[in-house]
């Protein structure tokens, strides 16, 4: 009889075990493990909210010896010990379930599987039906009409629940017989040695025939063949040790019963408080609805008031998330009216926050579905109707539109750089101040690996923004993950302005508000015009080029097969280690955890000795280019435009310079004929021209300046080469008489001390001694003693401030620079001598990017920057503004700020990136 009782037992470390190994190595921003705890309570709050059970309980397995160590020692001898990140995460695990008020339980003596078959037999005595989640399939022997098995069969997100018949389908045995099974086939995994001989298939032959483990021995001799037959006598007694083993003990002396483990539901505010601290944001927003997925289930349809909007509580379908403490509740606009009535609210307040993450929504990147926006009073989420997409669209600009061209109107938003690229789609011009958390975080902290608008709110305001659901959260509740995506967006407005009044405080207090308003905002709307101008490409030439590097790579198989005298793998570096190291007999020059290393510094080492790891290198070359650019240009070219939309990223370098994805254009080598050949692919509109502008060594300048070194800062005064300056000042020979291999090797000094090379990496680089590479730095710091004083100076400053600065006051944390490990020590030294210089780099072609694009779009010229590669910047222009083109980009480039060097840049010109 169905007593409504529902008994959800959970097996603690199996489960755990598996989340362990199904996601990646995840961990908060302090470095504490939580992968496993958090794909544990992923799977966990998936079935609390499917299963809605009355009564809980998770075991765990004790460190003790169990009762079946001392019927056989070698039980589960096999099993390595748990890496030292899950084992750590354990008693994390079991705080968290403390806080969720969900009953532990562990008995010496005994396992968690014992645990839960005692409580599914007393259960299912007293009238309840039983749910148990484990990662192990013992728990089958366990399962019986009243009582059913969840085993995920990938990952955390996919799973089985098995009644008797589906054990039957699936196992070829019923639950009764799991532990005859077991008995004859045993289990690697638990070390139960089962017969030796008798396989998966021989033991459900013989379970199908004879029904148990004792049938087949009371019929022994009616079993074939002889074989199976001898094997079986002669292990009748490990047979049934090895039942022993694998038959769970229902008979455990529990202080509790089945009873004794009702659930009413978590303690919220220590959960909650327990979650923000492991950094599980988008579970603590779910806490809420653990307990209240009914009650949410009667209210799924929501009360609309009579603007047509709801409050946060009547979104979601059953089981929808209630809304976090600290987060407001927002309004949602999905009509005509409504948005006309939302921009006048924003006009008369004159303040406007935008957030919306096209990808996170839509592909159509028209206009993303939701979009998150504030006054300042209230919060809104413009939701497009299903009906008629295309009146809202039109309404969307009608009433929205002028709000981002509205000078009257401030405007807030977390990465706006979407929100210009759409007004350049709609040839509008966003205008107006406005404010980038997004940007304003990064400035603040540039070494952050993310930067998330909830953990930004959560520092600046007191309002908890909701996560936008992981993939396993998505799959397990889809009603949930709209609701919390929806407030994610809405709430996420409402925080930006909240936070942005904080960050501007900071921004002022580091010094970097000039570096914020004049440079890296203004940048945005300059990076969007990039991304939307895009660059051209010849796609038949892109094939042809991609045909050349196939047949390359083809005769660079034969050629390294030829000298290997047999093929390989050459993808595989344990076959090339194989090849190298033990056929041709080369010496290993290092070792890795999986054996001697084959990366390019090894086999440049290794050309000197041998032509194969030379060809090898050429080869991985090829190979590189041709999977990185050439395989996917018909994928990263738009097919309206005809052209490759790079996407330029302000946020990710810790430096202050840019990067680009989609594709990398900024890691198209410059040097050698095979990377540079690459760049006859990128071609400028018909009847244009590329113009480029590079900054000539401008790191060795801005060191020149920053050292105030007098020689140096006299050598780009006159306009000398000041490689074969250096070169003359090192070797004491006059300027007339440095011939090419002394300015090379000035050269690779003069380079090499702004990233604090060593005496080593210098030998390497130019093939000298060490001995030599070693004086060539002491004689180099002998003449510019400056120079040296600058380097002693930076690491002195990053070890009383923590930072290292730019130029225009841009900060780098440097936390590692008293770190007693060596390695973190002296990288962090060397990061406190370059950041200065190649931040400042970075400040000043920025800056340039700014005042250029300003006077493009003041003197209406029609040429366009189209992209930005390191200390260069390329042009597309039209041959009747090539004149004027290229005094106006000199001015701001070499004007763009006063140092005690002058900046120069080279131009040119040509019909392709290669060209010029």
């Amino acid at each position: 009889m169905d007593t409504g009782r529902r008994l959800l037992l959970v097996d603690g470390h199996s489960l755990a075990n598996r989340a362990f190994y199904a996601l990646p190595a995840l961990s908060t921003n302090a470095g504490v493990p939580t992968g496993a705890v958090f794909g544990f309570l992923t799977m966990l709050f998936r079935f609390l909210q499917e299963k809605k059970p009355t009564h809980v309980a998770v075991a765990f397995d004790h460190p003790s010896p169990t009762f079946r160590h001392g019927e056989y020692d070698e039980y589960k001898i096999t099993r390595k010990p748990s890496p030292p990140d899950f084992k750590a995460q354990i008693p994390v695990l079991k705080e968290v379930l403390d806080t969720l008020n969900l009953p532990v339980l562990e008995l010496a003596g005994f396992e968690a599987d014992d645990i839960i078959g005692t409580l599914s037999t007393q259960a299912q005595e007293h009238g309840f039906s039983v749910s148990i989640l484990s990662g192990d399939k013992d728990c089958l022997q366990l399962v019986s009409p009243d009582t059913r098995a969840i085993l995920p069969v990938r990952g955390i997100t996919q799973v089985k629940e098995y009644d008797p018949e589906g054990v039957l389908k699936d196992m070829g045995f019923t639950p009764a017989q799991v532990t005859d099974y077991k008995a004859l086939a045993g289990d690697s995994s638990d070390n139960i040695p089962g017969v030796k001989g008798i396989g998966e298939k021989t033991a459900v032959s013989l379970l199908e025939r004879f029904g148990s483990l004792d049938g087949i021995y009371e019929h022994l001799e009616e079993v074939t063949p002889a074989r199976v037959r001898n094997l079986l006598a002669e292990a009748k007694s490990i047979a049934f040790l090895s039942k022993n083993l694998a038959t769970i003990n229902r008979d455990v002396p529990l202080p509790l019963g089945p009873e004794d483990l009702e659930w009413k539901g978590p303690d919220i505010p220590r959960a909650h408080a327990k979650f923000v601290e492991l950094e599980f944001y988008s579970l603590a927003q779910r806490l809420g609805s653990l307990r209240e997925s009914e009650k949410a289930g009667e209210t799924s349809g929501g009360v609309e008031n009579p603007e047509g909007t709801h409050p946060i509580q009547a979104l979601a379908a059953p089981a929808a998330q209630a809304p976090a403490a600290g987060s407001p509740d927002y309004r949602v606009v999905d009509t005509v009216d409504g948005l006309a009535r939302f921009a006048e609210e924003a006009k008369a307040t004159g303040r406007l926050a935008v957030y919306a993450e096209v990808s996170e929504i839509t592909r159509d990147f028209r206009w993303p579905s939701l979009i998150g926006v504030s006054t300042g009073t209230r919060c809104f989420l413009l939701r497009q109707p299903e009906m008629n997409p295309e009146a809202w669209q039109d309404a969307l600009w009608t009433h929205f539109g002028p709000l981002l061209v509205d000078d009257s109107v401030t405007k807030v938003g977390f990465d706006l750089k979407w929100l210009f690229t759409l007004c350049f789609k709609r040839g509008i011009r966003f205008s107006g101040k406005f404010f980038d958390v997004l940007v304003a975080s990064y400035l603040l902290d540039p070494t952050r690996s993310s930067y998330r608008l909830p953990e930004i709110a959560r520092k600046y305001t007191r309002i908890e923004v909701p996560f936008i659901p992981m993939k396993a959260e998505r799959e397990a509740d889809p009603a949930s993950a709209i609701a919390a995506t929806e407030a994610h967006f809405a709430v996420g407005a409402g925080s930006c302005l909240e936070a942005a009044s904080g960050l501007k405080e900071d921004l002022e207090r580091q010094g970097l508000t000039h570096l914020a308003e004049d440079v890296e905002f203004p940048l945005i709307e300059v990076l969007a015009a990039m991304e939307a101008t895009g660059v051209g490409v010849d796609l038949p030439l892109g094939r042809s080029i991609r045909k050349e590097f196939g047949e390359a790579l083809k005769s660079l198989e034969e050629v390294i097969y030829g000298m290997a005298k047999e093929e390989f793998n050459l993808g595989s570096p344990k076959q090339l280690a194989h090849i190298l190291f033990d056929k041709l007999g080369l010496k290993p020059v290092k070792k890795t955890k999986t054996g001697f290393s084959t990366d390019a510094e090894v086999l440049e080492s290794l050309s000197l000795e041998h032509e194969l790891p030379a060809k090898i290198l050429e080869y991985r070359q090829y190979a590189k280019l041709k999977s990185t650019y050439l395989d996917v240009l018909e994928d990263v070219i738009n097919p309206t435009t005809g052209r490759i939309h790079s996407t330029f990223h302000q946020t990710v370098t810790a430096t202050g310079r840019l990067s680009s994805s989609e594709p990398n254009l900024q890691n198209i080598p410059v040097r050698g004929e095979l990377g540079r050949s690459l760049r006859r692919i990128f071609v400028p509109s018909q009847g244009r021209l590329f113009l480029a502008a590079d900054y000539s060594q401008i790191e060795l300048r801005i060191m020149a300046h920053m050292a105030n070194d007098p020689s140096m800062i006299d050598a780009f005064v006159r306009g000398e080469d000041i490689h074969r300056r250096t070169a003359s000042e090192m070797f004491g020979v006059p300027l007339d008489r440095v011939d090419s291999d002394l300015r090379s090797k000035a050269k690779a000094v003069n380079f090499g001390v702004i990233y604090g090379i060593s005496d080593f990496g210098l030998a390497r680089n130019t093939g000298v001694s060490r001995e030599e590479a070693r004086h060539f730095i002491e004689t180099y710091f002998a003449r510019y003693p400056m120079v040296k004083q600058y380097m002693e100076e930076s690491i002195e400053n990053a070890r009383k401030t923590g930072y290292a600065v730019t130029i225009m006051g841009r900060r780098r944390p440097i936390p590692d620079i008293e770190s007693r490990v060596r390695q973190k020590r002296s990288f962090a030294e060397r990061t406190a001598i370059n950041t200065p210089i190649q931040g400042s780099a970075a400040d000043i072609i920025k800056l340039a990017m700014v005042k250029i694009y300003k006077r493009l779009q003041d003197e209406g010229l029609i040429s366009k920057l189209i992209l930005q590669v390191h200390d260069e910047l390329i042009f597309e222009i039209p041959p009747s503004e090539e004149q004027i083109m290229r005094q106006l980009v000199t001015e701001e480039m070499e004007g763009v700020m006063q140092l005690k060097v002058p900046l120069k840049v080279d131009l040119d010109v040509g019909e392709s990136w290669y060209d010029v």
